[in-house]
């Protein structure tokens, strides 16, 4: 299905938003610019978070993971088998045992009893791409998903999430600030600047674009577009 917008318009304050068309699918879509951008204004946009003009598709079933994701009280364990059991509407038993497979695939399988709320930064963050990815998603919106996780940490992470995408044809819409980010999970990128698209085509274009900021972030990676 894919997700997509036409004629989108969103305000947050005095800022707008105003991006004509937006499509992002199983290839990926990533989106880049210049803090204050509007990128989180279009991610919050696409997910229905705050209202807006125009017209937004996207399939039913959807995540998100943020930079500084929220947790619920109770366990790590808890957390996810009662998302899982609400989206997925399955049997309690059938809730744990995913967010126990979710849990463990990122690394999180000996916290899974200790309080959400006692965890660290990147812990948290990991227990949100658990919590993801247990239910399933058709879609996944996300706004920095490895922002504190540990250098080390990343590929294997950011390789669950592909393997993910490859096999579900799940569509993602990434935020990102990170080339190495992009490359493993995007093959086309919308670059905003003041809430307006001022770049939109495959990842490897940037590599020869004159746009300062894009220029400086390619330089400042180790990643070959």
């Amino acid at each position: 299905m894919g997700v997509t917008a036409g004629g989108l318009v969103a305000r947050r304050g005095r800022f707008v938003l105003d991006v004509p068309a937006f499509r992002a699918d199983a290839s990926g879509t990533a989106v880049l610019g210049p803090n204050g951008a509007g990128k989180t204004t279009l991610l919050y946009a696409l997910q229905g978070l705050i209202g807006h003009d125009g017209s937004v598709a996207k399939p039913a079933r959807s995540a998100a993971v943020f930079a500084r994701p929220a947790v619920l009280r109770g366990s790590a364990l808890w957390n996810v088998t009662t998302i899982v059991s609400a989206v997925l509407r399955v049997s309690l038993a059938d809730a744990q045992m995913r967010a126990r497979h979710a849990l463990d695939d990122v690394g999180l399988a000996e916290c899974s009893g200790a309080d959400a709320r006692s965890l660290s930064t990147g812990e948290r963050q990991r227990l949100a791409i658990a919590r993801a990815l247990a239910v399933e998603p058709q879609a996944m919106f996300l706004d920095e998903p490895f922002a504190n996780i540990d250098a080390d940490a990343r590929p294997q992470l950011r390789s669950l999430l592909r393997s993910y995408v490859e096999r579900t044809r799940c569509d993602v819409v990434l935020v990102t600030a990170s080339l190495a980010d992009a490359t493993a999970l995007c093959a086309s990128t919308v670059v905003l600047r003041q809430g307006r698209v001022v770049h939109e085509g495959s990842l490897a274009e940037i590599g020869t674009t004159r746009d300062l900021y894009l220029q400086a972030l390619v330089a400042e990676s180790h990643v070959t577009l």
